[in-house]
């Protein structure tokens, strides 16, 4: 009968005690996958998960990008103080051939052979603007036959007319190594070293670039020397545009 009694009364304890816990915190469903998930109370920091390597390799941040590098000035390709390619800039044209040498027979013909000729046009700088815009120009002419050869350089003034045909007058100054005093009867006597020097061209364009001319140079003191008797070439050339 004791035995029975105490069971009822505890019974009757937990009955009450669920009750009044259930008005306290009200119904409540819990799950225990809530508490699997959190981490032990001692565990230390949770180390960072590793990239797959299925994935392929680890993406990398993009670089921030850098300031904007200033863009080169374009090349100024006049005649002085050029940049860029330099002294090629300032080249036009590029004219050559094969002349008589000494071939006037009225000025006291003395030397035989041809002369080998190549000169250098360049562009017309800007303050030339004021005498026409004339190209500046060097150039040399080697005798084949051991006789006067000439280094000049000067001026040359170009027209164009009827259709491709082209005439050019240059004038200027050389310096030969040829002989100046009468000293043998097969040599030139020129008087000076550094003679005056002046040429005529007549010529046709073709393809653009490309040019056949004939030909015209004579080198004189103009008389300020003793003797004058002067060096005429004659020949035709081919030329190139740059």
């Amino acid at each position: 009968m004791k035995r029975l009694m105490l069971g009822m009364a505890a019974g009757l304890f937990l009955t009450v005690g669920g009750t009044a816990f259930e008005a306290v915190a009200g119904p409540r469903q819990y799950d225990l996958n809530i508490l699997m998930q959190q981490p032990h109370p001692f565990a230390g920091p949770v180390a960072p998960t590793a990239w797959p390597l299925r994935l392929g390799p680890v993406p990398q941040a993009a670089p921030a990008p850098g300031p904007a590098r200033p863009r080169p000035a374009a090349a100024d390709t006049s005649f002085f103080g050029s940049t860029g390619e330099g002294l090629w800039a300032a080249i036009s044209e590029f004219r050559g051939g094969i002349l008589a040498h000494d071939a006037v027979p009225t000025l006291t013909h003395k030397e035989p052979g041809a002369d080998i000729n190549l000169e250098i046009l360049f562009h017309s700088p800007d303050f030339l603007g004021v005498i026409g815009s004339p190209r500046p120009h060097v150039g040399f002419a080697v005798n084949t036959g051991g006789d006067t050869n000439q280094l000049y350089a000067g001026l040359t003034w170009e027209w164009d007319f009827w259709r491709d045909m082209f005439a050019s007058l240059a004038l200027g100054g050389a310096i030969h190594d040829g002989d100046l005093d009468v000293r043998s009867n097969d040599e030139k006597e020129l008087g000076c070293r550094v003679l005056f020097r002046a040429a005529v061209e007549l010529g046709y364009r073709f393809r653009q670039r490309h040019s056949l001319s004939l030909y015209i140079d004579q080198i004189s003191n103009g008389g300020i020397c003793d003797q004058n008797e002067g060096l005429v070439l004659l020949g035709i050339r081919y030329g190139y545009r740059l």
